[in-house]
């Protein structure tokens, strides 16, 4: 049970209203739950990041949803008045890429994740197979042929993959035993995806759990809350005193404990996966916030309460 008591940002004084303000001077938002749900953005989100901007903080973004393209996302945050720069976000796909050229990495790689996803990879340079994409017949001699086709694959990929499925994963972890140097990388690592008020689905987190307990191994994990993206986040983001950095996320194990794990100010937003109670139920205190909202929205009430003074 959660032992702190956490403010919410409209019931500051004044005085740490503009403390909190001064506080921070790199806003690192995440998207769905926070500006947006998947189909349409979140009222007040328009007018939060003007006033970010406005009050000289800069704006990144981070996401562990690599389903849509890097032009879905310059277009969604121009409709909010924000010019996306390519590297002015950092979600799974791109990390991966980081990460395996950090590593020198020469191989194949089995994917399992969207076409958005895999082109991103192979845009990079590095090599790819995938599927089955049609149905296997139900023999064990078909499926034994499908999945064990003894390609020398050194690394498993998996993000969200709207077509996984039981043939997939046991290629996966075929190639892992197999290949006791294959690496596995996870993505996104999000077991609940939120899709809009009142539906979520589930994620490819549950995917993950099942590859790491058949092959005996932990994956790298490159999405929130995974250690392996903090390094590539602080050096993409230009963090020098992590302490200035205020993540504003939904979810308490993706964001707020990604944000401890990079010394980061913590805010939660009620507007996507997670409850009130939920928060204040928190397991453990790494994924407690130190403030939240109701929404995004609120930052306008705050503004102009500093601001009337």
């Amino acid at each position: 049970m959660s032992r702190n008591h956490i403010n919410h940002i409209l019931q500051l004084s004044v005085e740490e209203s503009k403390r909190f303000v001064d506080s921070f001077e790199t806003v690192l938002l995440d998207c769905d739950g926070v500006l947006w749900t998947i189909f349409d953005s979140i009222d007040g989100a328009r007018t939060a990041l003007e006033l970010f901007q406005t009050h000289g903080k800069r704006i990144k973004l981070i996401t562990n949803n690599s389903v849509r393209s890097f032009a879905s996302y310059r277009q969604q945050m121009a409709e909010l008045g924000f010019d996306l720069q390519e590297s002015d976000i950092i979600h799974p796909a791109r990390s991966v890429v980081q990460y395996l050229r950090r590593c020198n990495f020469d191989g194949l790689i089995y994917c399992l994740g969207t076409e958005h996803f895999k082109s991103t990879l192979r845009q990079a340079g590095f090599q790819l197979i995938d599927g089955p994409t049609q149905p296997v017949p139900e023999s064990f001699h078909q499926i034994l042929a499908t999945v064990h086709d003894g390609a020398e694959v050194k690394a498993i990929v998996i993000d969200v993959d709207f077509n996984a499925s039981y043939p997939k994963l046991m290629r996966a972890e075929m190639y892992l035993k197999q290949n006791t140097d294959c690496v596995l990388i996870a993505g996104a690592s999000d077991r609940t995806i939120h899709v809009k008020p009142d539906c979520n689905v589930i994620g490819p987190g549950w995917f993950v759990e099942i590859l790491e307990k058949t092959a005996g191994r932990r994956a790298v994990m490159l999405g929130k809350p995974g250690y392996h993206l903090r390094a590539g986040v602080l050096q993409e983001c230009g963090v020098e005193q992590p302490s200035k950095t205020l993540l504003i996320g939904d979810m308490l194990e993706q964001d707020m404990a990604f944000a401890s794990l990079c010394g980061f100010q913590k805010l939660l937003v009620l507007s996507g996966v997670t409850t009130k109670q939920q928060m204040q139920l928190a397991k453990h205190t790494a994924e407690e916030p130190d403030y939240y909202a109701d929404s995004i929205k609120d930052f306008a009430a705050l503004f102009e309460k500093i601001n009337a003074f």
